[in-house]
């Protein structure tokens, strides 16, 4: 019975001893593995994108279903003075072909589909883009190609909301950039929206404190959609669309000192409402460290 037992227990153990083998190695191979996925998991990237996650079309007339963005790029701080080239095709066709972008200094607008900024000292890009009249509602993929090796293409999505009436109040978007190393300028939408029993009203928009922080003329520029400079200075005028929507891009520069701005909305009559918001200005700083 003893001699039986002896063979049966020797496999067994050898059994054992293979399966842990076995064991290990599967371990070990899955740990090399599960190593390999996490370290491309936390790698930073080269560059990032960076938009509005969607913005209501606005306007009346010549200058109906008009958006706008705000798009910054950042990349290593090794790739400064290198170009990057932003692309928005998709936005491009849902607004009849008609897009326009403008670094915030020096204000100059190029049409198309695409435009080409340089990276600061801090690797960071920022454009305005305007878009329409006649832009359809729908998701548009915004692209930014390094154009240097390792010819980096980073995306971001940008949605066209139809017209809608929104919260009264205004609006800065972003509320919070950080200023371009190079001068010392940036852009924000500063958007508007009363009760649409005001539609077509006039609304003052003004910020002497942005204005002023902005030192080296034209200091403030505003444009309105389709591209059209509604004057410099520290104060500007909208019209209400008939949801009682408005928009204007704040395009500030050169030299403009950090801190914290009031925009102010004045709406022109009875009963003479007035919304506040805040735009803070950073210094300059990576966006992707």
């Amino acid at each position: 019975m003893s001699q039986h037992r002896k063979p049966i227990a020797l496999l067994a153990a050898l059994m054992g001893t293979l399966a842990l083998v076995l064991g290990l190695s599967t371990a070990s191979a899955a740990t090399r593995h599960g190593a390999y996925r996490a370290s491309t998991g936390t790698t930073t990237p080269i560059c990032k994108i960076f938009s509005l996650p969607s913005f209501v079309d606005q306007g009346e007339f010549a200058t109906h279903s008009s958006v706008a963005d705000i798009v910054r790029v950042g990349c290593k701080p090794a790739y400064a003075g290198q170009t990057v080239q932003i692309r928005a095709n998709q936005l491009y066709n849902q607004c009849q072909q008609k897009l326009s972008w403008s670094v915030p200094y020096p204000v100059s607008f190029t049409e198309g589909n695409k435009t080409t900024v340089t990276l600061d000292d801090a690797g960071n890009a920022t454009v305005a883009l305007w878009g329409g009249p006649g832009c359809a509602a729908g998701d548009g993929l915004i692209s930014a190609h390094l154009n240097t090796a390792p010819f980096t293409t980073v995306n971001t999505h940008f949605r066209v909301r139809p017209p809608q009436t929104t919260p009264p109040g205004v609006y800065a978007k972003p509320s919070f950039m950080v200023e371009d190393a190079t001068y010392s300028s940036t852009a924000t939408i500063i958007e508007v929206e009363f009760p649409a029993q005001y539609a077509e009203r006039t609304v003052d928009i003004s910020s002497p404190e942005l204005a002023a922080r902005c030192q080296v003329p034209p200091g403030l520029v505003w444009v309105g959609p389709d591209q059209v400079v509604k004057g410099t200075g520290d104060s500007t005028t909208v019209k209400l669309d008939n949801n009682g929507n408005a928009f204007v891009v704040a395009m500030a520069g050169a030299s403009c000192a950090a801190g914290v701005s009031q925009i102010e909305a004045d709406l022109v009559g009875p009963p003479g409402t007035t919304y506040t918001t805040n735009f803070r200005i950073g210094p300059p700083r990576p966006l992707n460290p």
